[in-house]
């Protein structure tokens, strides 16, 4: 490390001390990086690829896992992989030299908690990034606010840097190239098919290839819920690859925090209404939210921007878009208790730019 490496790492006020596994073939990059994380008060041991750091997980047992993708024997994806269903509750952060925004996207759908970029410009993103990962899980748990403690509100005012506001993703990069963006988000779609129990759901989305993509999200709870929704990312006059990777981080971490309550639309879109505010380059943007309860088949819309239909063989339902997400979507009204029966499809198009249809059905 050189003279004006020790001087920033003596500089950074470290917040949190935390056992670091660095998990990369590169060893240069592995010797630098540990020694700037130990000035700082972390501990670190290392692993040259993802083989060896699965082998010695169990034994030394990290708060928190640093891993590059491009690996031999077991890729960083794979390593990822592998850690998501061993240790779930192990955080990870990402940092490689891919420019490829279908990686971007598969590391953050497998739960990774930030992506940075080689070579690091500045090794104050990476503590910023393991403090801000540090206490979120260490704060797991806790009755405070998650959105306070994403943004470092004090008193309701935002702090921290523009780096920490914004995610730490690289939004400057996507909102000056649309097509990085249309591919990032476009990679963020979950599978077209997928099942639980005697249920199964399968969607079909078209849409134009020369606007932000409409994306569309679900996942199967322990508790027979079903939770989904969807953002028309190129609504937005401004900000909309922000605001639909805010709601997906949001939403994601809503849903981990649940475990066997039932699902608050309300409560879901005033967190997120509430990052709109924190977070720079955000704007209002045509969203929905909604939950199926397998349990009794029932189905609930929080509208928020976006027009859609509901059918479930008997009957069909029009739901109201309302105001925007971020022009205080809780004011929508919210339709519950809408039947499943046995099958049900949910249903919008926007004439120009995307039609979406979305079956769940009893096996």
């Amino acid at each position: 490390m050189s003279k004006t490496d020790s001087q920033v790492a003596v500089a950074i006020q470290q917040q949190h001390s935390a056992r670091v596994m660095v998990v990369d073939d590169d060893p240069i990059f592995r010797s630098v990086t540990r020694k700037f994380l130990e000035a700082i008060g972390h501990q670190v041991v290392e692993a040259g690829d993802g083989l060896e750091a699965l082998k010695m997980l169990g034994e030394v047992q990290p708060d928190l896992v640093l891993c590059d993708l491009a690996m031999p024997l077991l890729t960083g994806m794979e390593f990822t992989e592998e850690v998501r269903v061993e240790y779930p509750s192990l955080p990870v952060i990402v940092i490689s030299a891919t420019g490829d925004m279908g990686d971007v996207a598969k590391a953050l759908r497998m739960g990774v908690k930030d992506f940075l970029t080689k070579p690091l410009s500045d090794y104050r993103y990476l503590a910023e990034a393991i403090d801000v990962v540090i206490e979120e899980n260490s704060s797991v748990g806790e009755q405070s606010d998650f959105v306070s403690r994403w943004f470092h509100l004090e008193d309701g005012e935002p702090g921290g840097s523009d780096e920490e506001k914004e995610l730490h993703w690289h939004l400057e990069y996507l909102q000056q190239n649309p097509n990085a963006a249309r591919e990032l988000l476009t990679a963020l779609l979950p599978e077209k098919d997928s099942a639980l129990g005697a249920w199964r759901s399968s969607y079909r989305l078209l849409q134009s290839a020369n606007s932000l993509p409409l994306v569309f999200d679900y996942t199967w709870l322990m508790s027979g819920q079903l939770a989904f929704y969807l953002v028309d990312a190129d609504s937005a006059e401004d900000g909309g690859v922000a605001s639909t990777l805010l709601v997906r981080t949001l939403f994601d971490d809503y849903v981990r925090r649940l475990q066997h309550n039932s699902v608050d639309l309300k409560g879901l879109a005033r967190d997120i209404e509430k990052g709109m505010t924190c977070a720079n380059g955000t704007g209002p943007v045509n969203a929905l939210f909604g939950s199926i309860d397998l349990n009794d088949g029932s189905l609930s819309i929080l509208p928020a921007g976006l027009n859609c239909r509901w059918e479930n063989g008997q009957a069909h339902f029009n739901v109201a878009g309302g105001k925007k997400l971020g022009e205080n979507c809780l004011g929508n009204f919210m339709t519950k208790d809408l039947a499943l029966n046995d099958a049900g499809k949910l249903t919008l198009s926007q004439v120009g730019t995307s039609s979406f249809s979305w079956d769940i059905r009893l096996v």
